[in-house]
């Protein structure tokens, strides 16, 4: 069913809520993104780079991205909106489904990545069909190659994980919900793909019993490096990385850290 524009909402009729979203998730996206880039260009963050083997430039990485987000995303965000599945609705959520639809949008996230990325992306007949070895061209060490990918890989493994869990979680057309989640998963996506990992940066020595513990915590949760041992080998964390509950890697046995072996190396042409 198609939704008109609801005029009398907080939001001008010539500013779709879906758009301001996709502006949110481009200012958040290339903002942090030219922080990495500063940050490759004068070593402000020298002791937490871990990953450092992409041959690309940003300028050489940007055109694609941009491609992507402009012309498979806004278009894909644009249409929930138009045919009513998404960013229509009550304009507030209660506190409590705001909650947990957040959460769930990250356990939706983590499913459809995982069946999209490996059964689909990583099926040997496929691979190349749907040009996924040209994101593993990269090695994962520039933040801006999150969403350098062909078209089709974009749609499957940043599109759908994304508008799925939107369309099912019910948040209506709550403006701040939509921004944080956009903005979030833009965010994350770059820090996984930076080269950077923030772990490092944790006090490692003189900690003993509740602190050496705690920094374990923390250090797990920041890590960057499930994604970064997804493109270094050839089987593991599909769907598994910064801010992602890890449930299907976990359930399918196929996390970094539970997969024995240095796995396949990656090479532009014989990629994950």
């Amino acid at each position: 069913m198609i939704s008109t524009p609801d005029v009398s909402g907080p939001l001008p009729w010539w500013l779709p809520l879906s758009v301001l979203a996709w502006i949110a998730q481009m200012v958040a996206y290339h903002g942090v993104g030219l922080l990495f880039e500063w940050s490759d260009r004068t070593g402000k963050l020298r002791s937490c780079k871990v990953r450092d083997v992409d041959r690309l430039t940003y300028a050489e990485l940007l055109p694609r991205v941009l491609v992507n987000q402009l012309f498979i995303l806004l278009p894909a965000m644009v249409a929930l909106q138009y045919f009513g599945l998404a960013f229509v609705g009550a304009p507030h959520m209660s506190l409590w489904h705001f909650l947990l639809a957040f959460a769930l949008m990250g356990v939706g996230h983590d499913i459809v990545q995982y069946v999209a990325h490996r059964w689909i992306l990583h099926r040997p007949g496929l691979i190349r069909t749907l040009g996924h070895s040209l994101h593993h061209s990269t090695g994962a060490s520039k933040g801006v190659s999150a969403c350098y990918m062909t078209s089709a890989d974009f749609f499957l493994e940043i599109v759908l994980p994304y508008v799925i869990p939107l369309v099912l979680v019910g948040a209506g057309a709550d403006i701040a919900f939509h921004l944080i989640v956009a903005s979030l998963g833009a965010i994350g996506g770059l820090y996984e793909h930076s080269g950077y990992d923030f772990a490092e940066a944790l006090p490692r020595q003189g900690l003993s019993g509740v602190k050496r513990r705690l920094v374990a915590a923390l250090a797990a949760v920041v890590t960057s490096k499930a994604h970064g041992e997804h493109h270094r080998r050839s089987n593991v964390s599909f769907s598994d990385g910064f801010g992602s509950p890890g449930i299907c890697d976990t359930i399918f046995a196929t996390r970094w850290d539970k997969v024995g072996g240095p796995g396949q190396a990656l090479t532009p042409r014989s990629a994950d």
